[in-house]
């Protein structure tokens, strides 16, 4: 089998799916050295938290506005940024030892469209605030992008680093004192001359109080999947972490020659010097259903689906444009395994809105499985999928979600589900969900809700469950663009 080369070094990787990395001395342990609290419980009160992304739009500033539990007394908070802030949102924990709790839960914000260098132009950046009990606010801890703050790897006009964000979701009680690892997208790189062949970086985040970014890796295309580095390949669109691994998601991929076919890079977590080779999946993969075409964008979404036992998790990659028979972007979802030594593992399939068990009837631009995530119903685990360009009777991209496998769908004309079929509402166009958590966790984006004002839903009228609506409050600012439970 083939390895990968790395050199552990503070610089960025040569070209390759390689990395760069400084190696990293744990902590040491403390008499309690675990969170108490999930992930995404920013204000730590034992139940997760909702934030959601408002991107804005037009030169409008973004924001991104958070519904904390509050210990049974809901409060809101918005955090402001320029235009593009909170077009990606994730959680993240840097807990190091005791009394770092605060830090169990920091919310990560990304922000592709902004500079902090006057020679730069959406070169991009990635904000982590930490949610301060005492001022009932969040606090900016800091403010990263290459170049900065102990990131490595070059910053650069268009990269649009930050436009996609994930990072080691950890339950409650997990005796873990090592701090997750973040990873951030920047589908506009360039490398080499070669335009938006886009790259991943990620790092860990200390907890001192001036924190920086240690051991920094470097994902980017070239040897061995392809000779030279691939333009419009657009890597790091997607991005999810999960048992042990990441997706990353690159639509603009060429594969066999179509422009835009689309593939996906799976990776170890911390990947070392000897480990195997990447697994590079896409439509052309052996044993992957469906025939790589242009403009298919396999890896528009990606979703690692956690192993309720632990082990590898199932990927869900979305291909919003796939063409089914002649409906032209109806788009399909395809599910695969992963194993230990990061092959397919099993059956690989791919479902559409004619498969068995699948709700609705294939149209042209339904664009099924542009956002894909998982979410528990009862004691199973659920595919959840968005097709944010389906038709409601003659209502144009009103927008539908639907699980995998045994029909069920949901719309706002769906009994239980608040809100009005309307034209561009793009129901499902954003989604997230918490497998550990419950259906509640559900979170629907609605972006063009009300000429783009946007909405959000939280939860699924499943075992006479209630549905909440979250609404925006200004036009064409995309509230729930980006959703994270």
């Amino acid at each position: 089998m083939r390895r990968r080369t790395r050199t552990l070094t503070a610089a960025t990787a040569s070209l390759g799916l390689a990395a760069t990395c400084l190696l990293w001395q744990a902590p040491t342990a403390s008499a309690e050295p675990e969170c108490l609290t999930s992930s995404s419980d920013f204000d730590r009160d034992g139940t997760a938290d909702v934030a959601v992304g408002i991107p804005g739009g037009s030169g409008r500033n973004g924001a991104v506005q958070v519904r904390l539990s509050n210990s049974g007394k809901p409060l809101t908070t918005t955090l402001t940024g320029s235009p593009g802030f909170g077009t990606a949102i994730t959680s993240l924990s840097s807990y190091a030892d005791e009394g770092d709790d605060q830090l169990c839960s920091q919310l990560v914000v990304g922000s592709p469209e902004e500079s902090t260098r006057t020679d730069l132009q959406r070169s991009g950046v990635v904000h982590v605030y930490a949610w301060s009990a005492t001022a009932k606010r969040f606090v900016l801890r800091a403010s990263f992008e290459p170049q900065g703050q102990g990131v490595g790897g070059t910053a650069q006009s268009g990269a649009r680093f930050g436009a996609a964000l994930a990072a080691e979701q950890r339950p409650a009680d997990q005796i873990d004192p090592r701090p997750a690892r973040l990873f951030v997208g920047a589908p506009g790189f360039d490398v080499s001359g070669f335009p938006d062949t886009g790259q991943v970086t990620s790092f860990w985040i200390d907890a001192d109080e001036d924190p920086s970014a240690h051991d920094t890796q470097v994902t980017r295309l070239g040897e061995p999947f392809t000779d030279e580095p691939t333009p419009r390949a657009a890597l790091g669109s997607s991005l999810s972490v999960g048992g042990g691994v990441v997706a990353m998601g690159m639509p603009g991929f060429p594969t066999g020659g179509n422009a835009a076919a689309g593939a996906v890079l799976v990776d170890e977590l911390d990947a070392g010097p000897d480990d195997p080779l990447a697994l590079m999946l896409s439509q052309a993969t052996s044993g992957v259903p469906g025939t790589a075409e242009e403009d298919d964008r396999f890896g528009t979404a990606v979703h690692l689906v956690p192993d309720p036992a632990g082990g590898r998790p199932t990927l869900l990659v979305g291909t919003p444009g796939e063409d089914v028979g002649t409906a032209a972007d109806a788009g399909s979802v395809t599910i695969a395994r992963i194993s230990a030594d990061l092959e397919t593992s099993g059956t690989v399939r791919t479902v559409d809105q004619s498969s068995a068990g699948m709700a609705g009837t294939v149209e042209a631009g339904d664009q099924l499985g542009a956002a894909v995530t998982s979410v528990r119903y009862g004691s199973s685990v659920a595919y959840l999928v968005g097709a944010p360009g389906e038709d409601v009777g003659r209502v144009r991209d009103a927008g539908m979600v639907q699980t995998v496998g045994n029909g069920k769908d949901w719309t706002q004309q769906s009994s239980g589900v608040p809100g009005t079929v309307e034209s561009g509402d793009r129901l499902g166009a954003a989604l997230a969900g918490s497998p550990a958590t419950g259906a509640s966790r559900t979170l629907i984006g609605i972006p063009g809700e009300d000429s783009s004002t946007g909405a959000v839903l939280v939860g699924l009228p499943i075992g006479g469950g209630s549905v909440g609506y979250l609404k925006g409050t200004e036009v064409g600012n995309r509230y729930g663009f980006a959703v994270a439970p």
